[in-house]
């Protein structure tokens, strides 16, 4: 009787640690998400003479060829990909406060679909506007990643320049929690086997 729980034991073992694997396999598979900054500038066109009352980019402009906003500074994963000086193609029109828009921007192979936009609270004043801004960015092989993003821009003319940066980092994903929780637990498993049997 006692020999027939401790197979019993054991087959729930393995078929538990057969469980984990397929968990860790399936998160080493998605172990490409993006880590990075990346910075653009240029100049825009707003819906208003002033961007402390705009409400709307209603066109992108640069110095890049086309004349397109452009790359100024990449790190991380963006580095390998990105050359400064290159041109971004943007969405416009683009309300600050905003829902999903697929492809807001892109550059060199990189895909910025944006989730939602919005001016924080004082991120308005009489001459400039700040938005905040979540999506994910995927391409050059790399998994979907969430990102975040910050405009700014003041007055001169409502043709004035802009900043834009953004960052995405790897943020530890549910299967990755699982397949901890799954090694806790055949740990456990085999030490409490291990114990009955002594």
């Amino acid at each position: 009787m006692q020999r027939r729980k401790i197979q019993k034991a054991i087959r729930r073992f393995v078929a538990a640690a057969l469980l984990s694997c397929g968990l860790i396999c399936q998160q080493a598979g998605a172990a490409g998400l993006i880590n990075g900054n990346i910075t653009f500038a240029g100049s825009i066109a707003l819906d208003t003479a002033s961007a402390g009352t705009a409400a709307v980019v209603t066109g992108w402009d640069g110095l890049a060829l086309g004349d397109e906003p452009q790359a100024e500074s990449v790190d991380g994963n963006f580095a390998t990909f990105v050359t400064p000086g290159h041109g971004f193609e943007f969405h416009a029109p683009w309300s600050f406060n905003s829902g999903a828009i697929p492809s807001f921007w892109s550059v060199d192979g990189f895909t910025f679909d944006l989730i939602s936009s919005a001016i924080p609270s004082g991120g308005q004043t009489a001459n400039s506007v700040f938005v905040d801004g979540t999506g994910t960015i995927s391409g050059n092989g790399f998994d979907s990643t969430p990102a975040t993003f910050s405009f700014s821009t003041q007055d001169r003319s409502a043709n004035g320049l802009f900043s834009f940066s953004g960052s995405a980092s790897a943020v530890p994903e549910p299967v990755t929690m699982m397949s901890f929780l799954s090694g806790s637990s055949l740990l456990g498993a085999f030490l409490f086997i291990r114990r009955r049997r002594a």
